[in-house]
């Protein structure tokens, strides 16, 4: 009863705070602001799941347990989110914890607000997959400040208040395509002593795009036989890619590979050869060698068959998943930071058993993909940075990756 005392307590106090904090507070940045994660493109699956609603039941938190989360995140634009929302919502039912999701419809207001509400409600902690940098930052340092921790994953928060964020690094991402590159090419023409390559990337000044076309460049920048022809800006939209690179190629001719930073673009570079009657499969002349971020369900196959020489993926579907789970230690250890593994160490998944469960009709969560994991320091706090897996013809039809479960 006393916990229960001081919580109210806490949380009104936390909501004065929240008030004040807030003045000021508009429009976003549209990303995390950060080298961690995003939702790599807007192509195929659904809308997302759902616009909102809870998952499991409670009574609400009391003491120190887990019992309700609150959760804020865009949750609209296809499979890749559907992926990361539906096993935020399949592990919070298999842990008996109740997860309020609220979209935040594209607003940093609207994310805001969500968050001053869990805040001043009954909810024991939030999940956030960060909108604006900016405006949520003085929102979730509020929460932190009444007692209701803030996890964050996909898109990091500026706030350095954060116990931790979950998320991948779009730069080693980017840096792992070039590595594939540079295989792709020398296989597919040995006899070469020199390649053009292009670098199709997302927004100027979106800092996930900058991450992944500068882990990409500096990779090349270290090998002598290759030269990035031109960067082009393909606006994480298919659209724009194919319209980008076809006219470029029209003008310029053809190159011997092409990077794209996102699966949107990938799919329209591929779609902008095929028009112009230059795709043709890995192994046979005149391929264009392909590298791309993102599966998907329509990747994966395009992996498989050759046109895609590789495609480096997120784990997506584990990012809310690590993250509850050290969040329910947080929790019941009092608001305690020491369960957070120190930055500088790397964590297994024998120090980290995200217990699988079947959902979907397969066993999710069975191969720990996100191993290891690699704690960094972002913006003040700790970074779980997951591991990335690349997608080749050899295990493009694996059920561990998500394109293959959410197809």
């Amino acid at each position: 009863m006393a916990e229960n005392t001081r919580r109210k307590f806490i949380k009104t106090t936390g909501a004065a705070i929240t008030t004040v904090s807030l003045a000021g507070c508009g429009g976003g940045d549209g990303g995390g602001g950060s080298d961690g994660g995003s939702d790599g493109g807007s192509d195929g699956g659904s809308d997302g799941g759902s616009d909102g609603g809870t998952t499991g039941s409670s009574d609400g938190g009391s003491g120190n347990t887990l019992q309700k989360v609150g959760m804020s995140a865009y949750v609209r634009g296809g499979s890749w989110i559907t992926a990361y929302i539906e096993a935020a919502r399949f592990y919070a039912e298999d842990l008996g914890i109740e997860l309020d999701v609220r979209p935040n419809q594209q607003s940093a207001q609207k994310q805001v607000q969500d968050i001053r509400d869990f805040t001043n409600s009954d909810h024991d902690a939030i999940l956030v997959g960060v909108w604006s940098t900016g405006a949520a930052e003085s929102a979730i340092n509020a929460a932190m400040d009444a007692g209701t921790p803030v996890f964050a994953t996909n898109a990091d928060t500026s706030s350095s208040q954060i116990p931790l964020y979950v998320g991948f690094s779009n730069y080693d991402g980017g840096a792992s395509s070039a590595e594939e590159m540079v295989t792709a090419l020398e296989a597919q023409y040995p006899d070469k002593d020199n390649y053009r390559v292009l670098n199709v990337r997302g927004p100027q000044g979106n800092q996930s795009a900058n991450q992944r076309s500068q882990g990409y460049l500096d990779v090349l920048a270290e090998n002598d036989s290759i030269e990035v022809v031109q960067t082009l800006n393909g606006e994480y939209a298919r659209d724009q890619a194919q319209s980008t690179v076809q006219e470029w190629i029209n003008a310029n001719g053809r190159v011997d590979g092409i990077y794209s930073g996102n699966l949107s673009m990938g799919l329209g570079v591929v779609q902008a050869l095929r028009n112009l009657d230059m795709l043709v499969p890995k192994g046979e002349e005149g391929h264009i060698c392909l590298t791309q971020m993102d599966g998907s369900p329509e990747v994966n196959p395009l992996v498989g068959d050759g046109t895609i020489d590789a495609a480096v993926d997120q784990p997506n579907y584990f990012y809310n998943p690590i993250a509850m789970q050290y969040m329910k230690e947080y929790v019941e250890a009092g608001n305690d930071p020491s369960v957070i593994p120190e930055v500088g160490s790397e964590v297994t998944a024998d120090q980290l058993n995200i217990q699988p469960g079947q959902h979907k009709g397969v066993e999710m969560w069975s191969e720990p993909i996100w191993e290891p994991g690699v704690m960094r320091e972002q913006n003040g706090h700790p970074w779980f940075r997951t591991n990335s897996v690349v997608i080749t013809d050899e295990n493009y039809d694996q059920p561990f990756l998500w394109g293959n479960v959410w197809g």
